[in-house]
Formats: C-alpha cells, sequence, structure tokens
C-alpha cells in the first residue's frame, strides 16, 4: 500500500511540471550565425522535398542577461525566407527532447528552433539556476526567442509557428494569447494546463523544490529509471507560489489562429479532459487524440520517469504526419 501510495504522489509531482512560450521584447538578443556542419552545400533554390537539405547550428539569445542557447535545423542553401516553427521543452527536459522533431520538420522546408530554457534543467545550456525558474520566467525566455528567430535574415517572420510540449505547451499558450499578431498557428503536444491545480494539491506533501527529500518514501529510490530526483523538475517555492492560484483557463483560448492539440488517450499527468476543454475555447483548434499514447510520444519526451509513463512505446510515426499537415496547409 505504501508503495502505490508512493506512486501516486509522485504521477502528482510530475505533473505540476511539463511546458512553456513567447513574443516581441525590448532585450538585446545574442545570435551565433549559422555555420554549416559539412552537409553538402546546395545552390538550387527550387528544392523539393526530397532534395532540402537540412543543416543545424547554435543560435543564442538574451533575456534580462541570461543567455539563451538554442539549435536551429533548416536549409542554409535557399534563398527563399523560410517559415519557422519554435520548439519548447517539457519541465526537466533540454532542447534535446525536441531535436528530432526540429529535424523532421525542417525536412519539409521549415526553419525550425528549439532551446534550453533559462534554469529549466540541470542539463540546460542556458543561464539560470533551477530554483529560479517559473513558468512566467520561461515565457520571457520564449518572447526573448521569437524575437531573436524573427530577426534572423533568412526567416520570413510573418510565418512563425510555436510548438510545446508540456509546460512548454502551456508556456506556448500564454504567449500567444498575449501576442496573438506575432504568431502564425500554434501545436500543442498534451499542454499541462493543470499545473496550478496540481501543484495546490500536492504542494502539502512537504517541500516540493527537494525530491531528494523524499528519496526513500515508498521506495522511490529503487525504481531504477527514476535515478535521482533531482533531475527531474525544480519545484522551488517561488515556482509554487507563482502558479499555485493562477488561472490558466482566463489566459488561454483567445489565440485566434489555428491550433493544432495532439494529446495521448491514456496520459496519466495531463488527462485528455484539459485538452478537450482548451479545444472549445479556442476559435480554431482540432484535437488529434493519439490511441493509448500516454505523457510523451517517445522516450525523449518523457525523461526520467521512463519506461513507467510508457517510454518504450514511440507514437511518433502518428504524430509527425499530424504536424506536417497541419504546417503544410498554412504554407
Amino acid at each position: 500500500m505504501k508503495g502505490n501510495f508512493g506512486k501516486i504522489v509522485l504521477m502528482g509531482f510530475m505533473a505540476v511540471a511539463m511546458c512553456f512560450a513567447a513574443c516581441s521584447s525590448d532585450d538585446d538578443n545574442v545570435e551565433t550565425p549559422p555555420e554549416n556542419n559539412g552537409n553538402e552545400e546546395v545552390t538550387d533554390s527550387t528544392l523539393t522535398e526530397t532534395e532540402w537539405v537540412v543543416d543545424s547550428a547554435e543560435v543564442w539569445s538574451e533575456r534580462e542577461g541570461n543567455k539563451i542557447f538554442g539549435m536551429m535545423y533548416h536549409n542554409p542553401a535557399t534563398t527563399k525566407k523560410q517559415p519557422a516553427v519554435i520548439l519548447s521543452h517539457s519541465s526537466s527536459l533540454t532542447h534535446e527532447a525536441m531535436s528530432g522533431y526540429a529535424n523532421e520538420i525542417a525536412k519539409i522546408g521549415y526553419a525550425a528552433y528549439c532551446f534550453d530554457f533559462c534554469g529549466g534543467s540541470d542539463k540546460s545550456k542556458s543561464d539560470g539556476k533551477t530554483d529560479e525558474m517559473t513558468v512566467f520566467t520561461e515565457v520571457e525566455d520564449l518572447r526573448a526567442v521569437v524575437k531573436t528567430v524573427k530577426s534572423l535574415d533568412y526567416i520570413d517572420p510573418s510565418r512563425v509557428y510555436l510548438l510545446g510540449s508540456s509546460q512548454g505547451g502551456l508556456v506556448s499558450a500564454l504567449l500567444a494569447d498575449e501576442c496573438p499578431d506575432d504568431f502564425a498557428g500554434m501545436i500543442l503536444f498534451y499542454p499541462a494546463f493543470n499545473i496550478p491545480e496540481m501543484v495546490k494539491m500536492f504542494s502539502g506533501f512537504g517541500d516540493l523544490g527537494n525530491f531528494g527529500d523524499f528519496g526513500d518514501f515508498g521506495g522511490f529510490g529503487d525504481w531504477g529509471d527514476f535515478g535521482d530526483f533531482g533531475d527531474m523538475m525544480s519545484m522551488s517555492e517561488a515556482y509554487i507560489n507563482s502558479i499555485k492560484d493562477f488561472d490558466v483557463w482566463s489566459h488561454i483560448g483567445k489565440f485566434p489562429k489555428p491550433v493544432c492539440i495532439v494529446h495521448g488517450t491514456q496520459d496519466m499527468i495531463v488527462p485528455i479532459s484539459n485538452s478537450e476543454k482548451a479545444v472549445e475555447l479556442y476559435p480554431t483548434a482540432t484535437l488529434n487524440k493519439i490511441e493509448g499514447a500516454n505523457h510523451g510520444f517517445n522516450t525523449a519526451n518523457l525523461g526520467s520517469m521512463g519506461s513507467l509513463m510508457g517510454g518504450s512505446a514511440d507514437y511518433d510515426s502518428v504524430v509527425m504526419p499530424i504536424v506536417e499537415s497541419f504546417l503544410k496547409s498554412g504554407k
């Protein structure tokens, strides 16, 4: 019984932190020019999809003195300005969780940028401490990133899309409602609109900011893939206090452009009912249900939760056609 209760508590903690977003800012941005990584150069600007050459390069932004690391996937040879997709990762992860999606999106003619939120993970290449990260600092990170991406000479600033997973989905949705004219559309993977409810529900179980305190609770320390709870998420006092009384539903749903929500029917962290409610709020939105999928569509997007949350399953072969169809419809 003790072990089962421990699992329930853990699921609650994980639901508290999963995703985030951005619009125009007055902050100065630091950009590293794209570099060729050895791909063969192509000079034909009328490339077909099968001929599209994907290269990657570091691109840096800055927010209030914090440098934000990111990777841009795009075709450096074409002379045409490219539409762009900015990908925001889930809580406790890094840009690497979204790099596979970015690479695939770049293959269909988009520039795709994934980045590390400041303090979003101990493994983040961006500045910032995990105990200073909140949903709202991530919104500001995304805002700075959007400004940088739109300033690049190979980007069409009128065709910039947001794509966020879990907490990154919440962040993206908040920014899109705040700055609707900055974006052409938005894709949300299992957006964590329930974070405030989960924070309030589980904040009574002790210091959420230090998962090490829970190492012996319910046998957590022996759960294989779970490893060090400090790697999973940062639940600082600042994070908890900033979000626990926040009304998500009054701050999303007004974005007038197309919205594509993708959610697993077996999500144990963010029930699909949250996306069902959200799709009714947006003027133009569709909900794509992925049968049998849990929270995260591949192992990279599950992080420390590993196989317990369905990490062995890979739904990208179902998810990517949905993403591609949505983006192509807006080109």
